[in-house]
């Protein structure tokens, strides 16, 4: 599918109703989305805390290409394409390890942490290691998030990481530890994710164990004198409150809200899983939440940081990385268990990949047409009208 051919679903599209079936089902269109959107934008890849010591590495496939993450000697995060400048070999076979260089299987070129050629075997003395490095990534570091972008000239990062970091400085991520992680492979579109965590119109029947936690997720009550209230509360303990929208091209968010009053965690029992993360002192910091299109969220509660990765493999096949974080000090078995700390957001994370897989199984359906948005959907238009326009941009430019 061409620009051309794109044009007459970019033009079907009507604001606050819902995208046109092929794109969330055709492939021409996934591939598209990887040209105008993932090679353009920045992706969240993982934290420090996934790094700690120098030549610690994990490397992440987007698309056809394999990334390379490693913490330099230095403390530094570099960021490679996982591709050999001798024959292309992938160099990194593992997801994740330790190295003192990196060094490709095939022919054992090897290659420092900042990806400069250190040596290349049996080849002649005048042969120029300087200009066969490995191909860098753009990479940016917001407080211990790791971003990478494929793009040649990639949108301007500065803002994200100046308004992320008065919310982030209290976790000390890159003091954090990985305490679990976890991934699902979904038969749903990446799009029909970020649609859903976009709203709580589905949170009263869907899910319960939100709902317990969360004051006004359940739709049938007001947070706002609550809300008020905790702003002043967290103002003067020094959290940062202000919500940082989605403006017109803009793709970061970030919000503080309440919890329900007496819960302290996101928990099933509402208690505190862990011991309080970074510099947090008590369980009274609310909930922080990030969003970066295309592909992270992010939830905060005073003792743990859960992150979430979206990557599409095709149009109908994306893959979920969950990842929570802990202090530094914290030690399994004393002060958090796994089943405790992960069973909030897995019960509530697999309810949600549910209705994810069921909502394109509908998608797919001949009789698939649009429907419209209702009010409390909001930033699922904003979201939408994000993608459209990015959609848009790409087109024009090709």
């Amino acid at each position: 599918m061409n620009a051309l051919r794109l044009e007459p679903l970019l033009s079907a599209y009507k604001q606050g109703w819902g995208l046109e079936q092929a794109f969330y089902t055709q492939e021409q269109i996934f591939e598209l989305e990887w040209k105008f959107i993932w090679r353009k934008y920045w992706l969240f890849a993982g934290t420090t805390a996934d790094i700690p010591k120098a030549g610690d590495y994990f490397t992440y496939q987007a698309n056809n290409d394999s990334i390379i993450i490693i913490r330099g000697d230095k403390g530094e995060v570099f960021a490679h394409y996982n591709t050999c400048r001798h024959r292309g070999s992938l160099i990194c076979l593992e997801e994740r390890g330790n190295v003192p260089k990196l060094m490709c299987p095939y022919h054992q070129w090897v290659y420092n942490r900042d990806g400069s050629l250190f040596r290349a075997r049996l080849m002649p003395d005048d042969f120029d290691k300087a200009s066969h490095g490995l191909h860098p990534v753009h990479v940016k570091v917001a407080n211990g998030l790791i971003f990478i972008s494929l793009a040649k000239n990639p949108p301007d990062f500065a803002k994200v990481s100046s308004d992320y970091s008065p919310f982030l400085s209290p976790y000390k991520i890159d003091q954090a530890k990985v305490a679990y992680r976890k991934s699902y492979s979904l038969r749903t579109n990446w799009k029909l994710i970020a649609e859903n965590f976009r709203e709580c119109y589905h949170c009263g029947v869907a899910h319960p164990e939100y709902c317990n936690a969360v004051i006004g997720a359940n739709l049938r009550e007001t947070a706002d004198d609550v809300i008020a209230e905790r702003r002043v509360h967290w103002k003067n303990k020094g959290l940062a409150t202000e919500t940082v929208d989605f403006e017109k091209d803009s793709f970061h968010f970030a919000i503080r809200y309440p919890l329900r009053p007496g819960v302290l965690s996101y928990s099933l029992d509402g208690k505190a899983v862990a011991k309080p993360m970074g510099d947090h002192k008590d369980f009274d910091a609310g909930v922080l939440g990030l969003v970066v299109y295309p592909n992270f969220w992010m939830d905060s509660v005073s003792d743990y940081m859960w992150t979430m990765r979206v990557t599409p493999i095709g149009p109908s096949h994306t893959v979920i990385d969950l990842t929570w974080l802990v202090d530094s000090h914290a030690v399994e078995g004393v002060d958090y268990t796994i089943d405790r700390l992960t069973d909030f957001w897995r019960v509530t994370g697999e309810q949600d990949w549910e209705l994810c897989e069921n909502n394109f199984r509908g998608v797919e359906s001949s009789r698939y047409q649009p429907g419209p948005y209702a009010p409390s959907e909001n930033d699922v238009v904003k979201f939408v009208d994000w993608y459209i326009q990015r959609m848009r941009e790409g087109a024009e430019e090709k």
